[in-house]
């Protein structure tokens, strides 16, 4: 009887481990924690082709300082190229190295080797579109993305 009763007690005590585990890394970062889906993708308000019989989903993800950017293509093949980011007010800066996976950030206009300076025009718990006019080519590509989860 003892016996159970300390087992009782012993997972009571150990119930808060089980439950209080960390899903933040470095803190809580607000409405960008988490991956978002990217829904659209506009040159100079043109919608680019981003989805096609190839790629089937980017997904953006933040977590702590840093992003992951997926294309998941058919037949589950997932490409992944990582970065960091930064925010300052209503600008976000993502910076990809040389190491990253350079056919992601050029396939989404993004600046490889360089920080891309993203006007935040929209940033809810479930939508964000971002902008940025490109210093090489004078194009505004804009992106809207929305919250998987």
């Amino acid at each position: 009887m003892f016996a159970k009763f300390r087992c009782i007690i012993l997972l009571l005590m150990m119930l808060p481990l089980f439950f209080g585990g960390c899903t933040h890394n470095d803190g809580d970062i607000g409405d960008l924690f988490g991956r978002w889906k990217l829904v659209s993708l506009s040159a100079d308000g043109e919608e680019l082709p981003i989805y096609n019989n190839d790629v089937l989903l980017y997904s953006w993800d933040f977590q702590g300082d840093m992003i992951m950017i997926r294309e998941s293509r058919l037949h589950h093949e997932v490409y992944a190229t990582g970065g960091m980011w930064t925010r300052d007010n209503d600008m976000l800066m993502l910076k990809f190295s040389s190491s990253s996976y350079a056919p992601i950030v050029s396939a989404l206009h993004l600046i490889d080797n360089d920080i891309t300076p993203l006007n935040i025009e929209t940033l809810t718990s479930s939508d964000m579109r971002l902008w940025y006019v490109s210093d090489t080519d004078g194009v505004k590509y804009r992106y809207v993305l929305r919250k998987a989860y």
